[in-house]
């Protein structure tokens, strides 16, 4: 996801979960592993897993109001319909299986 293109991936995915981080963020190296795990597993052409970087989508993360890494997001037919913060491990898998 970039700062070019998040609204378009919003408007057309089903279900889209964002996980927004940056390099220096080291929560965020904690949960990227799992984030792209749960992908691998759940993905589909109507359930899309996207990476926003922070540090050089600026545009997009101010839009999301992003204040602390890592954040992820839950959009649903172009809504967001849910938010979290922090690099807690199994409430990211509990969110995401109950969404698949």
């Amino acid at each position: 996801m970039t700062d070019s293109n998040f609204q378009e991936l919003i408007s057309e995915s089903e279900t889209l979960v964002v996980d927004c981080w940056a390099t220096w963020c080291a929560p965020c190296r904690k949960s990227t592993p799992v984030f792209e795990d749960m992908s691998d597993k759940v993905a589909n052409e109507k359930f899309v897993f996207a990476k926003l970087d922070t540090q050089n989508n600026q545009e997009a993360a101010g839009a999301f109001k992003i204040m602390s890494l890592p954040t992820f997001l839950v959009f649903k037919g172009g809504e967001l319909v849910n938010r979290w913060v922090g690099a807690d491990i199994g409430r990211l898998r509990k969110e995401i299986t109950a969404l698949a």
